[in-house]
């Protein structure tokens, strides 16, 4: 079953000045080498609470930190600059992935707790929701092809994986799983995440070929 993304879909076109440049500011962190790696170690500057969850082929990376009253907000690091970004109305954002076209995406959740999806092409916000998403609408992957994975809620409080492509919403749920979630989507379609099922078990899903008439 596919949906189309509504007509209420929030577009949201803000200069990269607005959108993201809250703050902008350059790190020299410390690299440090431990058998076959070497870690470098950063903080979004004057945190002390950062998270690190996507990465490109180019280095970017993405994730996000917390203020200091503990609230998270997105970031993006580019050639040693961070920059942080919070879609509009957000009280709480999670910055997840970015691909190799630096479109990031993630969640956010707004006043009324009340959890959204977004895209950040450019400048642009692009907020979105499963339809029919109870509360909660989150996307953990993108593709370098636009293809983006994550999960919703129903009116159980139940969890269901998503997939979206092209603005066409599919329900990615593992065969008898009580919840399915979506976590991430590599370049050939397939999609990794976990579901629930006498215990928690991970899975691989596999597009089938398409088969001709």
């Amino acid at each position: 079953m596919k949906y189309k993304i509504p007509a209420v879909l929030v577009l949201v076109v803000l200069s990269v000045a607005i959108a993201l440049a809250q703050s902008s500011t350059s790190t020299n962190p410390a690299t440090v080498v431990n058998g076959s790696f070497s870690f470098t170690a950063f903080n979004f500057p004057g945190t002390n609470g950062t998270r690190a969850t996507g990465l490109n082929d180019h280095g970017d990376i993405v994730g996000d930190y917390r203020d200091s009253r503990g609230v998270p907000h997105g970031y993006l690091l580019s050639h040693g600059t961070f920059t942080s970004f919070d879609p509009p109305g957000s009280v709480l954002t999670r910055g997840i992935a970015i691909n190799n076209l630096g479109v990031i995406g993630g969640h956010f959740l707004d006043n009324g707790n009340v959890r959204h999806s977004y895209l950040l092409n450019r400048g642009a916000f692009t907020i979105f929701d499963f339809p029919g998403a109870f509360d909660l609408s989150a996307s953990f992957g993108i593709s370098a092809n636009g293809q983006i994975v994550g999960l919703y809620d129903d009116n159980n409080g139940l969890l269901h994986g998503f997939t979206m492509v092209g603005g066409n919403f599919s329900p990615l749920d593992f065969p008898g799983a009580v919840q399915t979630r979506a976590n991430w989507v590599n370049e050939a379609g397939q999609i990794v995440g976990d579901y629930f099922l006498s215990g928690q078990h991970g899975y691989l899903a596999t597009p089938n070929p398409i088969q001709k008439p």
